[in-house]
């Protein structure tokens, strides 16, 4: 089973891709692609997500963030 750490996930964007990755979309075969209420699109778009962590090819990558960490 695949552990994940999921502070690093944006709660408003889709979990699904944030864990699996870019393709979890179509290996799903998602309804909501393409639509406004996909919630993954922005993901798709950029490649990370809103908390700017990379979202790879089998999910989210812990060690690649663009955002600055304030303390």
């Amino acid at each position: 089973m695949k552990a994940v750490d999921t502070s690093k996930f944006s709660k408003n964007e889709c979990w699904g891709i944030q864990i699996n990755g870019l393709n979890h979309c179509q290996r799903i075969n998602c309804k909501w692609q393409g639509l406004s209420a996909c919630e993954g699109r922005e993901i798709i778009r950029t490649g990370r997500n809103a908390l700017g962590y990379k979202i790879g090819s089998t999910g989210l990558v812990a060690s690649d963030c663009m955002m600055e960490i304030k303390i």
